[in-house]
């Protein structure tokens, strides 16, 4: 049996929007039904039960896992963003040089005539 305290616990983390039933019951190893059947008992009786302040637990969890390798990948996509801009105004400035000297690189706008 879970003890209420660890109960409250896991409904909370769950109403906080972290983390799904099936992720809870993976990491506190309880059948998400259950689990499941604890946050509609909690919203049946109208209890408040404290969000808790982002501990130790939490970040173990595997969305969590998820989130900060998704960081990572979101940060590798940045920098291979700015590396590409950089790349584009070089291309650019070079195109311009060019352009200044006599070749025409870039498609004129208008029609031909």
């Amino acid at each position: 049996m879970i003890p209420l305290e660890r109960r409250e616990e896991i409904i909370s983390i769950y109403l906080s929007g972290e983390n799904s039933y099936k992720e809870l019951g993976e990491y506190y190893h309880v059948d998400p039904g259950t689990i499941r059947a604890w946050v509609c008992r909690y919203r049946k009786s109208g209890k408040a039960v404290s969000l808790p302040a982002k501990s130790k637990t939490l970040e173990d969890m595997p969305r969590k896992k998820r989130e900060s390798a998704k960081t990572a990948e979101v940060q590798e996509l940045e920098a291979r963003v700015r590396e590409l801009e950089l790349q584009n105004l070089a291309l650019n400035t070079l195109i311009d040089v060019a352009e200044r000297n006599g070749m025409e690189i870039r498609k004129k706008s208008g029609a031909k005539q």
